[in-house]
């Protein structure tokens, strides 16, 4: 199976080009089969503008987008325990791998392919990952792709 990671950046006047609008159509499908996993309480399918000028990291099978990485990079303007004013970071905001295609190491190779694309631009990469499956999400970010749990943030929607 031949998987092509690439990064992709859709800006607001380009929406119209053939190649975004397939890029768009492909991460709308995905976010909405996301949203009706039900696996994170607090997750809505995405809109249009939610992709917009952010970075995006897909992994592409057979000119389909089959998963992705959605984030920015940020100048930090506190400090906290795990980074220093003005340090840039990563703040990975989405990742999600198609149900057809878990388990086979594509969500690894994506992580690593972002990592490597954007390692000389940031000093650290920051996400807030959610999913009622806490067990397998701490086992991916931690354990195969070396993050650190620093702290979690626990709701209980009333």
């Amino acid at each position: 199976m031949k998987i092509e990671y690439m990064m992709i950046i859709i800006d607001e006047n380009e929406l119209s080009l053939k190649e975004n609008k397939n890029y768009l159509n492909n991460l709308l499908a995905l976010s909405k089969d996301w949203a009706e996993e039900k696996c994170c309480s607090s997750y809505h399918a995405n809109v249009v503008e939610d992709f917009l000028g952010k970075n995006i990291f897909v992994a592409i099978f057979e000119e389909q987008i089959i998963a992705y990485a959605l984030g920015q990079i940020k100048l930090l303007k506190s400090r906290t325990s795990y980074n220093e004013v003005a340090e840039k970071s990563f703040e990975l905001d989405e990742f999600y791998v198609s149900k057809d295609f878990r388990d086979q190491g594509i969500g690894k190779k994506l992580y690593q392919y972002l990592e490597l694309s954007i390692k000389e631009k940031v000093d650290l990469i920051r996400t807030i990952a959610i999913s009622n499956q806490y067990n397998e999400l701490l086992n991916f970010y931690i354990d195969q792709l070396g993050l650190s749990f620093n702290h979690a943030l626990l709701v209980k929607r009333l």
